[in-house]
C-alpha cells in the first residue's frame, strides 16, 4: 500500500479546529510497581494418552518440520506398543533400592555421633540444597553438646546463604569468634560469601577488609557477593585492585563474576574490555566463561551482537545454544529457535530440559500444534515429562495452540500441581473461551487452600472478568489485590483499568491511573482505549496529547486506541490528523487494524467514498478489516451498493464468521428486500457450523 496514496484520500477539516481541541489538554498523576513474569511448566507420562504419539503417518511436514523430525531421530520413535531407540525403562542401582538405607537413616542409626558424623551430614545436606535439614542438624548438634569445628562452620554458613537468613549468618559468626577461628581464611570467606548472599554486601565488604592477604577464593567471593547485590560498578573496582595485588589472573571463576558485573554497568566498552581480557588469558577455550560471554552481550538485546558473537565462540555446549535459543524466544523469533535447535543437533550435542522446554515455548508462539506434539513425543522419550516446568510450559502450548483437551489431560494427570499448573490452566480456560471453567477451576484451588495467588494468577482472573464483563467479581479482587499487596504490581492496576473500562466504569479506572505512582506505555493506553470505548473521544485525545509531555513513548497500540477513540465519538478529522502524525512523523508503518480503524472511522461519518478508497487501496493481508468495517458502515446507512461490495471481497474468504452473514442479510432486510435476505442466510449457513455464541452473565 502506498501511503502518499492513502494519506492523500483523507480529507481533512481545518487545521485550526484540531489546534483548538489540543489546547484544551490537561494532565493527571502517578502510580507505581514492578514485575517479573512468571510461567512455564510440567507433565506425566502416561502410555494412556494418545497425546504421547507422534502420527507420522498422515502428516505433511514442511521443510522445517522435516528437519525438526531429523533432529530427533537419533531419539527414536514412540508408539503405543512402546518405545525403542534410547528410550530405557530400566531402573538404574541405587540407594532407591528396596532395602538400602538413606543416608539420613544411616546417620540417625548412629549409637554415638561426634562432630564428625554431624560435619558431614550438615555438608551433604546444604550441598544437595536441603537447608533446613541442614540448620535442623546443626542445631540439634549444638544441642547436644557437641562443639562445632571450622568444617562445620564453613557447611553451616552454606546453609545459611542458602536460606538469606542474616540472623542465623550472624549467630555462625558469633561461634566463629568464640571459637577464635575468625583467623581462618576458609572460614572467614564462608562468612563472607553468607553476609553477601543474606543481603548484607557492607558486613560482606567489613570482614573482607580485614583479611591481610586474601586468596584467589575470597577475591571471588567478594566479587561475586557484590554482583549478587547488584553493586557492579564496585565488582569491577574489586576485580581490579585483584590485578593490582595478585598480577594476571587465569582464573575461570573470576572471569565470570566480572563478565557478570560488565554486563550489570550496561557498558559495551567495559564488556569489550572484558572480552579481550579473556582472549588474552586463553580464558576464552573455557566453555563456561564463553558461556557467561554471550550472556554479558545478550544483555545489551542486540539481536545482531547477540549472533555474531555466538557464531564466534571458539567452544560451546547445550548452556550456550539454550542461551542463544531463549534470546531469540524474548525477540519473538521462533521459526529460528527451531532452527537453532536443528543446527545444534547436527552437531552432536544432546538436549537437555530447558532447550526442550525452549522449543515448547516457540512451538507455543508459533501456534504450531502438530510441531509441538512432535516435540512433546521427544519430550517423554527423554524422560523429561515428569518435570514439572515441562508440564506447565505443554500446557501453555497446547493453550496457545487452541488444543484444550490435551491441556486438560496433562493438567489432569499431574498430582503435584504447582500454582504454576493452575494458573496456565485457567490461563488455557481463559484463552480459548471457557471463562468460567476456568473460574470453576480457581475456585476448586482456593477451596482446597492449596496456594495463596500471585499477581500472575491474579492478572489472569482480572481477563477472565475482562472477558465476560464482570464487574463484581473485578471489585472482589480489586479489594484482594489490595489486602495481599499486590497492587503494587503495575500490570495488576493495569488490566483492573481496564476492566473497569470494559464494563463502563471510566471514573473507577481513571481514579486507578491519576493515583499509578509509576506508569509505562501499557498503563496510558489502557486508559486511552477506555475512555474511547465509552464514547468520550475528547478525553481520549487529552490523554493522548499528556502522553506526548511525559516520558513514555507513544507506540502503534497507542495510535491504534486513539483512532478508535475518535472513530466511536465520530472525531473523523481528529482521527485523520492523529493517523497523518502516526506515519509521517513517528514513521510508524500502519497494520489491517490501524486501516480498519480508519475506514469505521469515515464509514461511521456516511463518507462511504472515502471510506471505500482507503480500503480499496489494501492488499489482502491487510484490507480484511477495512472491508469488514465499511460492510458494517453500508449496513448502519442503508447503502446496499457499499455493503455489497465489502460483502463480496469478506465472505469469499475462509476466516469470515456468521455475524458477516447476518449484516448483509439485516442490510437487505432493513430495505424491505426479505427474500433476498433470507437467501442469503440460507446460502451461508450451510458453509458454517454453527453461529458463534454469546454469553450472559445475567
Amino acid at each position: 500500500m502506498a501511503l502518499p496514496e492513502l494519506l492523500s484520500r483523507l480529507r481533512l477539516a481545518p487545521l485550526h479546529h484540531h489546534l483548538r481541541r489540543s489546547l484544551s489538554a490537561v494532565a493527571p498523576p502517578p502510580h507505581e510497581p514492578p514485575p517479573p513474569h512468571p510461567a512455564p511448566p510440567p507433565q506425566p507420562a502416561s502410555n494412556k494418552h494418545k497425546l504421547f504419539v507422534a502420527a507420522w503417518a498422515g502428516l505433511s511436514w514442511s521443510a522445517d518440520e522435516r528437519s525438526l523430525t531429523d533432529a530427533f531421530s537419533s531419539f527414536g520413535t514412540v508408539t503405543e506398543d512402546g518405545a525403542r531407540g534410547r528410550c530405557s525403562t530400566k531402573r538404574l542401582p541405587g540407594p532407591g533400592r528396596p532395602g538400602s538405607a538413606q543416608p539420613r537413616e544411616l546417620f540417625d542409626r548412629m549409637p554415638v555421633r561426634d562432630v564428625v558424623a554431624f560435619s558431614a551430614a550438615i555438608y551433604r545436606n546444604a550441598r544437595a540444597g536441603s537447608f533446613d535439614e541442614a540448620v535442623g542438624l546443626f542445631v540439634g548438634m549444638v544441642r547436644a553438646g557437641v562443639c562445632p569445628n571450622s568444617f562445620t562452620l564453613v557447611s553451616a554458613s552454606l546453609a545459611a546463604a542458602g536460606l538469606g537468613d542474616a540472623v542465623l549468618t550472624e549467630c555462625i559468626h558469633g561461634w566463629v569468634v568464640k571459637l577464635r577461628l575468625d583467623s581462618n581464611p576458609f572460614v572467614r570467606t564462608a562468612l563472607l560469601d553468607s553476609y553477601a548472599k543474606c543481603g548484607c554486601p557492607i558486613k560482606a565488604r567489613a570482614l573482607f577488609g580485614e583479611m591481610r592477604d586474601p586468596g584467589i577464593v575470597t577475591w571471588n567471593a567478594m566479587i561475586s557477593g557484590l554482583v549478587h547485590n547488584d553493586l557492579f560498578e564496585e565488582a569491577v573496582l574489586v576485580f581490579k585492585r585483584l590485578l593490582h595485588s595478585l598480577g594476571p589472573i587465569d582464573n575461570v571463576v573470576t572471569m565470570i563474576s566480572t563478565a557478570q558485573a560488565c554486563a550489570g554497568c550496561g557498558d559495551v566498552g567495559l564488556c569489550g574490555t572484558a572480552h579481550a581480557y579473556a582472549v588474552k588469558m586463553g580464558l576464552d577455550l573455557d566453555v563456561s566463561v564463553t558461556n557467561s560471554i554471550l550472556g554479558m552481550y545478550l544483555s545489551f538485546v542486540s539481536l545482531e551482537i547477540g549472533r555474531e558473537i555466538f557464531r564466534k565462540v571458539p567452544v560451546n555446549n547445550v548452556v550456550s545454544w539454550t542461551m542463544m535459543m531463549g534470546f531469540l524466544l524474548e525477540k519473538g523469533h521462533a521459526g529460528e529457535v527451531i532452527c537453532m535447535f536443528v543446527k545444534m543437533r547436527s552437531n552432536g550435542i544432546v538436549p537437555d530440559m530447558v532447550s526442550m522446554v525452549g522449543l515448547v515455548q516457540a512451538c507455543a508462539l508459533m501456534g504450531d500444534g502438530s510441531r509441538g506434539k512432535l516435540v512433546h513425543n521427544q519430550i517423554v522419550i527423554r524422560g523429561f515429562s515428569r518435570e514439572l516446568p515441562v508440564v506447565n510450559s505443554l500446557i501453555t502450548m497446547y493453550s496457545k495452540c487452541k488444543d484444550l483437551s490435551s491441556a486438560r489431560k496433562l493438567f489432569d494427570g499431574r498430582r503435584d500441581k504447582s500454582l504454576v499448573s493452575w494458573t496456565a490452566m485457567v490461563a488455557a480456560c481463559v484463552e480459548n473461551g471457557d471463562v468460567l471453567e476456568g473460574l470453576d477451576l480457581f475456585a476448586k484451588m482456593r477451596h482446597g487452600g492449596l496456594f495463596a495467588i500471585d499477581y500472575v494468577t491474579l492478572v489472569t482472573l482480572l481477563l477472565a472478568c475482562y472477558v465476560i464483563a464482570k464487574f463484581d467479581l473485578c471489585v472482589q479482587l480489586h479489594g484482594y489485590s489490595y489486602k495481599s499487596g499486590l497492587s503494587l504490581y503495575r500490570p495488576v492496576l493495569n488490566t483492573l483499568m481496564a476492566v473497569y473500562g470494559k464494563c463502563g466504569y471510566v471514573a473507577l479506572a481513571q481514579k486507578l491511573f491519576d493515583e499509578m505512582i509509576c506508569r509505562d506505555t501499557v498503563s496510558w493506553n489502557t486508559m486511552i482505549l477506555s475512555f474511547g470505548i465509552n464514547g468520550q473521544g475528547e478525553e481520549a485525545i487529552t490523554l493522548f496529547n499528556e502522553m506526548e509531555k511525559s516520558s513514555e513513548g507513544r507506540d502503534s497500540v497507542t495510535y491504534l486506541n486513539t483512532l478508535l477513540a475518535c472513530s466511536h465519538s465520530g472525531l473523523v478529522d481528529d482521527g485523520l490528523i492523529i493517523f497523518r502524525r502516526m506515519i509521517n512523523d513517528k514513521g510508524i508503518n500502519p497494520c489491517q487494524e490501524h486501516i480498519g480503524c480508519i475506514v469505521d472511522m469515515l464509514a461511521r461519518a456516511g463518507r462511504l467514498d472515502e471510506a471505500a478508497g482507503v480500503a480499496s487501496l489494501t492488499d489482502n493481508k491487510l484490507g480484511l478489516n477495512a472491508w469488514k468495517a465499511l460492510m458494517g458502515g453500508g449496513h448502519l446507512h442503508s447503502d446496499m451498493k457499499f455493503t455489497n461490495v465489502a460483502a463480496e471481497k469478506v465472505l469469499t474468504v475462509e476466516s469470515f464468521d456468521y455475524g458477516h452473514v447476518l449484516l448483509l442479510s439485516n442490510t437487505y432486510a432493513s430495505l424491505g428486500k426479505f427474500s433476498a435476505a433470507e437467501s442469503v442466510r440460507s446460502c451461508y449457513t450451510k458453509q458454517i457450523a454453527k453461529k458463534t455464541l454469546g454469553l450472559s452473565s445475567i
